[in-house]
């Protein structure tokens, strides 16, 4: 008889997880300039994510993620969108 024994992968503490979520779709590519310290800390967080998902993480991934969070999130954004139609 052969037991098969379940495993769960580990939980990790929300606090240690990435923010980011990848939602890998249809995508346009553009061209952007970024500050020498903002292009660190997103190396940085590439590495860490990459670890912490267990799945490769692009700057895509990231850029994606963080523009549609400063959308969702930019009130005046938000009213402009609403008054625009």
């Amino acid at each position: 008889m052969t037991e098969i024994s379940e495993t769960k992968p580990a939980t990790k503490p929300f606090s240690d997880r990435p923010m980011l979520q990848i939602n890998r779709l249809n995508y346009v590519r553009t061209i952007a300039k970024i500050l020498t310290s903002t292009d660190e800390k997103l190396k940085e967080y590439l590495k860490f994510a990459t670890e912490q998902m267990d799945t490769k993480v692009t700057n895509d991934d990231v850029m994606d993620y963080a523009l549609n969070l400063l959308f969702d999130r930019d009130p005046a954004f938000k009213s402009y969108l609403r008054h625009k139609t």
